[in-house]
């Protein structure tokens, strides 16, 4: 399966498209290994019955035994996967070594391509988008007509200023009213005084809908490769720092490693691991990497 180049991610505006070009690419791929579809779990086999879809057949075993069989799948009933995504300032960062392609757009199309995968295997999805100026729902819905209303809603979001406070995010819990499974994108880069959004995962999780976090980065967050002097801007927070990069990378790793085991340990503590990904990362292996970590989606 051919990879798709970041700035691909960031020059192509047909999201819907490239989601679905994307996800059928990774459906490709899944169908020349074990496991079928959208991180559906394998169960039983079965005889083909008319209606039957066809992609469901087992052409192996059809060519040991020429009987048709379907591979079942754990699910059988419809799911509800409600994708919220973090739109706050520090979400428009751009990649350093791809300045075309930001944390948001790589999320925009990570999210439309699982929406994709959703629809694929019958699966109802919606999305809410949060930052403190706003948030932005699209109800639950399931098909190729509802994905491209999820694309158009993606592409005309864009970062600013932070996460909800508590008070903003009290009527956003209607939403949650009906059993759902969560998936959370952010970079979780939070100001604890204007709300946390761990403590938003952390109530999800108290009423019994538990939330998948997928964490956004640009790789240069991860390695602080930079050389001479600096001035840093924090998106999302007043005034410039000036600092000797050399100095401070040393402290800078130290600070990050210990943040990066809080938050894994938090969502450990729960039993759903974060998955972590950069936006040099092709998406079809974060995607892959996250599935995989879940077992299966919805």
């Amino acid at each position: 399966m051919q990879l798709t180049n970041p700035l691909t991610l960031a020059s192509i505006r047909d999201l819907a498209w490239l989601s679905r070009h994307i996800a059928e690419g990774m459906l490709l791929g899944m169908q020349h290994s074990q496991r079928r579809g959208a991180g559906i779990e394998f169960q039983q086999y079965r005889s083909y019955e008319p209606g039957d879809a066809i992609r469901h057949i087992d052409w192996k075993l059809f060519a040991r035994s020429d009987r048709y069989f379907v591979r079942e799948a754990e699910q059988e009933s419809q799911m509800h996967v409600c994708i919220v995504l973090d739109t706050s300032a520090s979400m428009a960062q751009p990649s350093f070594t791809y300045p075309e392609l930001s944390k948001l757009q790589y999320a925009k199309c990570w999210i439309a391509t699982l929406c994709w995968l959703l629809q694929n295997q019958g699966d109802r999805f919606s999305l809410l988008a949060l930052n403190d100026r706003g948030n932005r729902h699209i109800p639950e819905g399931q098909g190729e007509s509802h994905h491209r209303r999820i694309a158009l809603e993606l592409d005309s979001l864009e970062a600013a200023g932070h996460w909800p406070q508590h008070a903003q995010l009290a009527p956003v819990w209607a939403r949650f009213e009906h059993p759902c499974q969560v998936v959370l994108v952010s970079d979780f880069f939070e100001h604890h005084d204007q709300g946390d959004i761990r403590n938003f995962a952390a109530r999800l999780f108290a009423a019994g809908r538990p939330c998948l976090p997928v964490q956004i980065l640009v790789e240069a967050e991860q390695t602080f490769p930079f050389d001479g002097d600096l001035k840093i801007r924090d998106p999302e927070a007043p005034g410039i720092i000036e600092l000797g990069a050399r100095q401070q990378r040393a402290d800078y790793l130290s600070a990050f490693a210990t943040a990066q085991n809080r938050l894994t340990a938090h969502f450990s503590a729960r039993e759903c691991p974060l998955t972590t990904t950069t936006v040099e990362t092709p998406i079809e292996q974060s995607l892959h990497t996250f599935i995989s970590a879940h077992g299966r989606v919805g």
